[in-house]
């Protein structure tokens, strides 16, 4: 008897081994996982460091443990990847836009990581969808498959690895937004997404904010065949041609942003026609919501284009479309019947509101601030879109003259009307109006898509937050980690303290143009009317920058621009030193903005001498003197950031000024000049001893000699 119980004894722990896997059967699993996907790296297991790390971590989390069959081998394993390639890592895009000296944070939440043998547990890694009931979560938690990866704004830096595609079968959810200096380069073409050919499963599919790459949208995409939601706004998925051919078998898609990107515009088939194609309701029968904001088409000479929004008529399934900031010619589109939310601010449209008195469509929102609308608002818009809560028509060039009696009757008779936005013009003195002109917050700055964290900012005075200048005993310092006192290079040799920060906002995103220069480590991101020094010493807004112009460096040599692209980086920041100028990422540039897109104040239709850099500059002495009597106390908009109050009013004024007639312009001018001119002689008397002695000295002698002259008579 005693026998017969050793035997089963035996027989049992042969049975618990058989359950478990070796070190060795584990690498061996593996390679042939390896062995049968072209995207991993040619079947080489450890071609990469991040392979052979996540290799090992898996053989010593799961070797010979109980029941960690293959299944389990194979999640961990492709996590592991995700770990080890993204935590920490540089990149192409760090290299090029930092330096190939930076070293990479981690990232911010690690929690169970590696560590744990159970990925489950993992942060940002999913077992169960919440949509189901208790009984279903239950069922996918005990089959212990990965459905959701969300790593949201963890600071991921490297590169996403294909291994991904290993969980393809199962895998629901991938979401990598806001994680800007993640690449997606894990072979040696750039743009190949095969692995999406794997991810029969996934339904949603977020990387904006992401430096994803690819020439425009790349047909891989059209493999995710159960896709619902997709978002790659603010990438490098971009400057490329948008094809049907990427979205054709995606039936189920419902959600797409593809906001501040660009595309090609093809000469021979207009991109009205090519979105016509991507997203007609025929191809993309459930999409209901598209957000298509600050997107620009650009041609073979990277010259913008624009056409017509007549595509918007095709695609009838849509519900809500927001295209605020891209260009288009022409006037307002005929809309879909089932569109109830459609915004085009500062869209460049032009033509007069008919088609909104003889669409299908029943609209509970619109945006049309900032356009070129003309005519007279009419009457029955309200009466039309019944269930209207929002309507903003301010920044138009409609007639004079008060809103039609029912758009008013829409604030007094509905519970649920949120907004009515108009100009002065049409919504007079006693006004039905909510807000007027800019009080109703549509910025003509772009703001970020619908989907990006944090508020955009006020208007942008600024550079990005991964900008880097040099501060005097520390060396490289970026942007967002700069404080008032720093005292930072602002030229060859010459290195001054920062007083102010004209806007110091570490959370919202901003439009800047990343511009590229021969022999630079790392580009330079400037808001577009920020103004950056030229050839000669002048100051320009960057938006007037093409590529060939030169650029002063730190050096007081000039270095050719090489190319110049707009992105969207979260982080504003605007250092204001002495001389009205800093050193960034090498280049020379001014601490201040343009108006009017021109280096030179202009009245009417004529160019002023009047350089913006000098008006900013003269109008700062005021600040820069309360500076030096002790008056140091920084207020901004939010808090402890914001713009500045030294700065937000000014440029509220500023802003009015310069959209006034001639007479008005120049005659607050002429009383501006002298005040602010003599502030600025003031301070040049008060911050050089020289000068004071020199002044001094020369009335005191013109003194004495009026004296000796009047006891000679």
């Amino acid at each position: 008897m005693k026998i017969f119980t050793t035997v089963v004894m035996l027989l049992g722990m042969v049975a618990k081994l058989s359950s478990a896997m070796s070190r060795n059967e584990i690498e061996v699993y593996l390679q042939s996982l390896y062995n049968d996907k072209p995207y991993l790296e040619n079947g080489l297991l450890t071609s990469g460091d991040y392979q052979q790390r996540a290799l090992v971590a898996t053989q010593n989390a799961l070797g010979g443990k109980e029941d960690k069959i293959e299944k389990f081998v194979k999640n961990y394993f492709a996590a592991a990847c995700i770990f080890y390639a993204t935590n920490g890592v540089r990149n192409t895009k760090t290299d090029e836009l930092i330096g190939t000296d930076f070293v990479p944070p981690l990232w911010d939440n690690t929690d169970e990581w590696i560590v744990n043998d159970d990925y489950c547990t993992w942060f940002g890694i999913t077992c169960f969808l919440d949509i189901h009931t208790d009984e279903d979560q239950q069922l996918q938690m005990d089959e212990q498959e990965i459905i959701e990866i969300q790593l949201f704004n963890n600071t991921l830096y490297g590169t996403w690895p294909n291994e991904v595609g290993l969980l393809g079968e199962k895998l629901v959810t991938i979401d990598l937004y806001d994680n800007f200096y993640h690449t997606h380069a894990s072979s040696d073409d750039e743009d190949d997404y095969s692995w999406f050919e794997d991810m029969e499963a996934l339904e949603y599919l977020f990387f904006g904010s992401t430096s994803w790459d690819a020439e425009g949208i790349p047909s891989e995409l059209n493999s995710l065949i159960a896709l619902e939601q997709f978002d790659c706004s603010y990438t490098y998925w971009s400057e490329g041609p948008i094809s049907k051919d990427s979205f054709s078998d995606l039936i189920f898609l419902e959600y797409v942003d593809m906001g501040d990107n660009i595309y090609n515009y093809e000469a021979n088939r207009p991109n009205g026609e090519a979105i016509l194609e991507a997203f007609s309701s025929d191809l993309l029968p459930s999409l209901d919501r598209l957000y298509f904001d600050n997107v620009r088409f650009v041609d073979e000479n990277r010259e913008d284009r624009t056409f017509s929004m007549d595509f918007v008529s095709k695609m009838t399934n849509v519900i809500e479309a927001w295209f605020d900031f891209t260009k288009f010619s022409g006037g307002l589109p005929d809309l879909p019947e089932n569109l109830r939310s459609f915004s085009v601010v500062y869209c460049g449209l032009s033509g007069d509101l008919s088609n909104l008195l003889s669409t299908q469509a029943s609209l509970d929102r619109l945006w049309l601030t900032g356009n070129s609308f003309s005519g007279s608002i009419p009457a029955g818009i309200a009466t039309k879109h019944t269930n209207l809560t929002r309507i903003f028509l301010e920044f138009n060039s409609f007639e004079s003259g008060p809103l039609p009696a029912d758009i008013c009757d829409l604030l007094e008779n509905s519970d649920i009307f949120e907004g009515l936005g108009g100009d002065l013009d049409n919504c007079g003195t006693e006004s039905c109006c909510t807000c007027i002109g800019l009080s109703c917050g549509n910025s003509p700055d772009p703001t970020p898509a619908p989907t990006s964290e944090g508020d955009p900012p006020p208007f942008a005075i600024c550079f990005s937050g991964s900008s880097v200048v040099e501060v005097e005993h520390k060396g490289s310092v970026k942007m967002a980690d700069l404080a008032l006192g720093d005292v930072v290079r602002v030229g060859n040799n010459k290195f001054e303290p920062i007083y102010s920060f004209g806007h110091k906002d570490s959370t919202s995103s901003a439009e800047f143009l990343r511009i590229t220069t021969e022999g630079s480590s790392a580009p330079l991101e400037i808001s577009p009317d920020h103004m950056v020094a030229i050839e000669g010493g002048r100051y320009v807004p960057a938006s007037l920058v093409k590529k060939g112009d030169m650029l002063l460096t730190v050096s007081e040599e000039i270095a050719a621009v090489t190319g110049i692209k707009s992105v969207v980086r979260k982080g504003v920041f605007a250092p204001f030193t002495a001389s009205g100028s800093i050193v960034v990422n090498g280049i020379v540039a001014s601490n201040y903005i343009a108006y009017q897109g021109s280096e030179y104040l202009k009245v009417g239709e004529m160019e002023t001498p009047l350089s913006y850099q000098w008006i900013a500059h003269t109008f700062n002495s005021v600040h820069r003197l309360a500076v030096m009597f002790g008056i140091t106390g920084e207020t901004y908009s939010e808090g402890e950031e914001g713009v500045s109050h030294w700065v937000a009013m000014p440029h509220k004024m500023f802003s009015w000024l310069v959209e006034q007639n001639i007479v008005v312009s120049m005659s607050l001018i002429g009383l501006a000049l002298p005040l602010f001119s003599l502030t600025w002689l003031i301070e040049l008397l008060v911050s050089s001893p020289v000068v004071l002695a020199v002044v001094v000295g020369g009335v005191s002698l013109m003194t004495y000699k009026k004296s000796a002259k009047k006891n000679i008579l």
